[in-house]
């Protein structure tokens, strides 16, 4: 094991790209884990994040919870409310919360995002993150499908919207992690495995240096 984050409590919450087997799910928490984090993962399908403060059940589409690197198994597909953020604080005191949230946001498939209530939404999840070190990971590329209506366009300007959104919280553009077009899916917006593993890895990547720097920082009281 590296010991590169030793000391360091990593929270991530996210939506359905952290909530299925040989997704973000599978490759954030083994990475972070060896390299010496502890890391608690909750995803919720199609959770947006003022979901995560106050709870709202979302339509049975998935729910997980692993704690560092335990074998994943099937998602609750019962209607699952995201736990809030802040009693997630209270049970595992994280130095830092990471985020994955965006494409749920997005409004895919619609003329326009409503950006004051992207702005509501978001503020209201970083309220509740407090104190607490936050870093926010916003959506990456994906493939147009009638399903769900993704564009490059729509995901371009998701990624720059929650750039001046996210603070405190510091903003990595899943964007900027991968070249356009590269992003493999099986519906538009869910990443193939092998896709999956190189966001995950890019990710990683991005995000390493400032979770090196954050791992001795007393975490901060819930507010």
């Amino acid at each position: 094991m590296n010991a590169l984050l030793a000391g360091l409590t990593l929270l991530i919450i996210g939506d359905s790209h952290v909530t299925f087997k040989d997704s973000l799910l599978s490759v954030l928490p083994d990475e972070f884990t060896r390299q010496g984090a502890k890391v608690v993962t909750y995803g919720v399908c199609s959770s947006t994040a003022a979901d995560w403060v106050v709870p709202n059940p979302n339509n049975g589409c998935g729910a997980a919870e692993r704690v560092g690197d335990a074998p994943i198994g099937a998602p609750n597909m019962k209607p699952a409310s995201p736990p809030p953020i802040t009693s997630l604080i209270e049970k595992w005191h994280p130095n830092v919360v990471m985020v994955i949230l965006g494409d749920t946001m997005a409004a895919y498939g619609q003329n326009a995002v409503s950006k004051d209530w992207v702005d509501e939404q978001v503020k209201t999840l970083t309220y509740a993150i407090g104190k607490t070190a936050c870093i926010w990971v916003g959506p990456t590329w994906g493939q147009f499908s009638p399903r769900y209506g993704k564009t490059d366009q729509r995901a371009t300007e998701m990624a720059s919207f929650l750039k001046g959104e996210v603070a405190p919280c510091s903003y990595v553009d899943g964007t900027a992690l991968l070249k356009q077009g590269s992003v493999n899916t099986i519906d538009g917006i869910h990443a193939t495995p092998e896709s999956y593993k190189v966001w995950g890895d890019a990710i990683v990547q991005a995000t390493l240096p400032e979770l090196e720097k954050l791992k001795d920082a007393p975490p901060a009281p819930a507010q």
